[in-house]
Parts: C-alpha cells; structure tokens; sequence
C-alpha cells in the first residue's frame, strides 16, 4: 500500500511540475501535420488561433501567416481549457443514459396500467360457521353449501385431530410384484 501511495505522490508531482512543451514547425508545415502531431483536433487549432473555419487544412503556416508564437500560445490555451472539453462531453453522455433510463423506467411501471383485468365483485354471505367469500358469479346455493361444508369438515378435522396421510409400506416392489429380486451387483 505504501508503494502505491508513493506511486502516486511522484506521478502527481511529475504532472504538477512539468514544462509546457514548446514546439518549432517549420513554415511550411500544414494545419493537418501539426494537428498529428500534437494529437489535438483541427478544428480546434483552427478555432484557437482565431482562422476562419471554411479555411483548408492543408494550407501551411506561412500562407496562413501564423507564427510559432501564436501556435504555442493556442496550444498552451487548448490545454487550458482540455478538461472543460471532457467534462462536457461526460455531462452530456451521462445525462442521456440517465434520462433514458428514467423514461424507460417509466414505461416499465405504466406497463401495469395497461390492460389491466376487470375487477370482479365479490359477495360475502354470513353462515353460522363464519363468512364466505367470492367472486360474484361463483356464487350459488350449491358453491355456498359446499363451502360450508368444507369449513364444517376442516373444523372437524381440527377437533378430533384425524391423521389423514398417505404412507409408504415397508415392502419391496418386487415381492409384491411376485418376482425375485437379483441384489448380485457387478457379473
């Protein structure tokens, strides 16, 4: 941990410390050539030392009349202003996935809205053993008789504790079955 900190410490102080590069092109030197070589955009060299923007860009510094001078002071002030570039373009980036995010978001939770069913009445009916529940039209003399009875039945079964389960016998399949079983394994 102690290396990665002291890693850190000396590549910030390098970057904190380091020199502007100067750079000398020759006069002939083209807007395009100067662009590969300092990795910064055309148009933005263009803008920064306040050309034209219809100008061509394979044009040399001498018919352009730019001086080395004027060409590190755009560099010096393109470098400036760098991180504004990429702090706008993150902005912006961001804020559309997170907007399209929330819009689908939406989408997905009104989803539900849609086509939802029709809610179904329910009736109630008081017996004497409690209330009975259901959807409307299920609803009849004979479904109301046959919940009560299921509710007599399971009350019934709660007071005398019946057992009512299915076990599995402790014989084998195959005597049953009136055949002999072959247990020799592996011939």
């Amino acid at each position: 941990m102690k290396k990665i900190l002291f890693l850190l410490i000396i590549v910030f102080t390098v970057t904190c410390f380091a020199k502007e590069q100067k750079f000398n092109f020759p006069p002939g030197t083209t807007l395009f050539e100067i662009s590969t070589h300092t990795n910064i955009p055309v148009k933005k060299i263009v803008q920064y030392l306040k050309l034209d923007d219809q100008i061509e860009f394979n044009v040399s510094m001498q018919e352009l009349e730019i001086s080395n001078e004027n060409l590190d002071k755009a560099i010096a002030e393109y470098h400036k202003n760098k991180t504004s570039f990429y702090t706008g373009i993150i902005f912006v980036g961001m804020g559309i996935v997170f907007v399209s995010l929330f819009i689908t978001g939406i989408i997905i939770n009104s989803l539900q809205h849609i086509g939802s069913p029709k809610k179904k009445k329910i009736s109630v009916v008081q017996t004497s053993i409690g209330k009975v529940s259901a959807p409307k039209d299920h609803i009849s003399s004979n479904g109301v008789v046959a919940a009560i009875t299921a509710m007599f039945l399971h009350d019934a079964e709660e007071k005398d504790k019946i057992d009512l389960t299915w076990k599995r016998q402790p014989i084998s399949m195959w005597q049953a079955a009136g055949m002999v079983e072959n247990r020799r394994r592996g011939n």
